[in-house]
């Protein structure tokens, strides 16, 4: 005779199981991408915090060497790196700073200077550069003069910088074109953020160019 009891067993692949196991994984695939993005969103708002401190310096500075603060002076260096904050100033340090004077040369340099042939006519030339910090982790965007044509507090004579190709500043009008005789004072400034290498695809920092 049939038995019309029913089998209240339950599978142990029911429906319930199912369930707990698409939520357990549901929770990991949400932990795998919310991770990296909080980490992200964490890095780019460390480094947007640091690039407005950067820009920040950048222009105190700037606007102390346009009023002829002496940048090859220690005590002024000092004053830099006050301002720099958690950014190191020295020569293995995380920061570095470059001072530049960029003028276009007329026809009345080449002929005060006693340059009779005056390559450098008509072109944007630099007439001062100060350089401190770790140079070795930025140069400049246009160019680096000879360090035997830079003299006393990062000064370049007349009768160099109109003959002299190699201090000749490249791709500068494309930035701020200047007419004969104008002259324009430019600071360039490099933060290395080596403590958000890891979780930053630029390898290399903040980069900060400013003009006066």
């Amino acid at each position: 005779m049939p038995d019309h009891r029913r089998d209240k067993r339950v599978s142990k692949t029911g429906p319930h199981t199912r369930m707990r196991g698409s939520a357990m994984m549901e929770l990991a695939l949400f932990t795998s991408m919310a991770v990296p993005l909080l980490l992200g969103l964490t890095v780019i708002g460390v480094r947007l915090g640091r690039g407005i401190q950067a820009t920040q310096v950048a222009r105190d500075v700037g606007h102390m060497y346009v009023l002829g603060a002496d940048f090859t002076l220690a005590g002024t260096q000092a004053i830099a790196q006050r301002l720099a904050g958690g950014f190191t100033l020295s020569g293995t340090g995380t920061a570095v700073l470059i001072l530049s004077r960029v003028a276009k040369v007329q026809q009345v340099d080449c002929t005060a200077a006693g340059v009779a042939n005056c390559p450098n006519l008509g072109l944007p030339v630099f007439t001062q550069r100060i350089a401190f910090g770790n140079k070795t982790l930025r140069s400049s965007n246009h160019g680096t003069p000879p360090a035997n044509y830079i003299g006393a507090r990062g000064t370049i004579l007349s009768t160099e910088y109109c003959k002299q190709t190699s201090l000749i500043a490249t791709n500068f009008e494309a930035v701020m074109p200047l007419q004969p005789g104008q002259a324009t004072w430019m600071v360039e400034r490099f933060f290395a953020m080596p403590d958000l290498n890891t979780y930053s695809s630029n390898q290399k920092g903040f980069y900060v160019r400013l003009l006066f």
